[in-house]
């Protein structure tokens, strides 16, 4: 095989890899990685070497993001072509992956992936630098333990050979945050609710009641007397009372995987509408709070609340360009809950990120 030809090949894969777009959020469990495999190893005509079967062992670890480092270890007993004697091939290498927004209705998570390593051939050819891009798609059985498909193409710098490996295996993940508790089956699905309601300003007297987040807006009343009562239908115009002027958006669900913190890009647009409320009040700012039920260990419920709460938050920020100045995150864990969990349709309706926006424009 050509040697530049295979260098072109070899630099396109590792730019198709560089260069994707970090707005995808897609998000593996987070926790250290074993994966063991059986592949295919495709040796470059050059090499004089049978392809044959391949044996590997990934140990890595799976961060909090899209983001996966793995080391590799793989073995291939083969031949040399024309009846020749056994050749043995050791690789090692260390890999970065990068996991592309998942399939939630198949499962299905593809991934890019490239790496460099080393290779030695019984043959003659030893301690060979090899650099290898490629990709996968991962299929979840369940949160710990997936199906993986893995192809690289594998170029040995020294000798001038494009090889290739196709592998499938069983990749399970440990020690992630996720397993720091055993929460119901039901939980699989989690519908957050995030509520935005307006309550009208109560007299000093009477204090406020708790489940109910309050917008408040300190324009005076006389500075709105201009516009017509009928644009507010919500609220009475009164000389002393503060007025909203513009109405903060209705109920919203955002639904988390099984102990997942990422927020899928088809809730964006129920996201992007308190990034609108935040633009056209420029005086407004939002608090976002996360809260669960009592499954599971209250330790591990308070760390989910806040991951949940800070991903939607980095959406405003992040995505919307809302100021970071004007969004704030924080998690109660199980500490408050709405009602009594004593069902499992109490226990979901725990289970919420509420945001509550207050404005002060003057």
């Amino acid at each position: 095989m050509s040697f530049n030809i295979a260098k072109r090949t070899l630099l396109s894969s590792i730019i198709a890899a560089s260069s994707v777009s970090t707005l995808a959020l897609a998000q593996q469990q987070e926790g250290f990685t074993v994966t063991p495999s059986i592949g295919y190893y495709n040796m470059d005509s050059d090499r004089d070497t049978k392809d044959d079967t391949a044996y590997s062992l990934g140990l890595g670890y799976q961060f909090n993001n899209p983001w996966a480092v793995e080391f590799v270890y793989l073995n291939a007993d083969s031949k040399q072509s024309g009846g020749g004697g056994d050749v043995d091939v050791d690789q090692y290498r260390l890999d970065g992956l990068y996991h592309l927004p998942s399939i939630n209705s198949l499962n299905l998570t593809p991934y890019l992936a490239a790496g460099v390593g080393t290779a030695d051939f019984s043959n003659g050819s030893n301690n060979n630098t090899q650099v290898n891009a490629g990709g996968g798609l991962k299929y979840a059985i369940n949160d710990t333990v997936s199906l993986r498909a893995d192809f690289r193409l594998v170029d040995d710098i020294e000798d001038h050979h494009l090889d290739n490996v196709t592998s499938l295996g069983v990749q399970m993940t440990f020690g992630g945050s996720s397993n720091n508790s055993t929460p119901s089956t039901n939980d699989s699905v989690e519908a957050y609710e995030q509520s935005y309601t307006q309550a009208e300003p109560e007299p000093a007297a009477q204090p406020q009641q708790a489940e109910q987040p309050e917008v408040i807006n300190s324009e005076p009343a006389e500075q709105v007397q201009e516009e017509p009562i009928a644009a507010s239908p919500m609220t009475e115009k009164t000389p002393q009372q503060p007025e909203i002027v513009a109405e903060p958006p209705g109920k919203i669900n955002i639904q988390f995987g099984l102990n997942k913190t990422n927020v899928e890009q088809k809730f964006y647009p129920e996201i992007e509408k308190i990034a609108i409320f935040l633009k056209e009040n420029p005086g407004s700012t939002v608090m976002i709070e996360g809260h669960t039920d009592n499954s599971g260990a209250a330790s591990y419920n308070q760390k989910l609340s806040e991951k949940r709460a800070k991903a939607i938050a980095e959406v405003l920020t992040n995505t919307f360009e809302i100021s970071a100045t004007r969004v704030e995150a924080i998690g109660y864990g199980e500490e408050r809950p709405f009602v009594e969990n004593d069902t499992e349709a109490h226990r979901e309706a725990n289970r919420r990120v509420v945001a509550i926006i207050s404005t002060s424009e003057v």
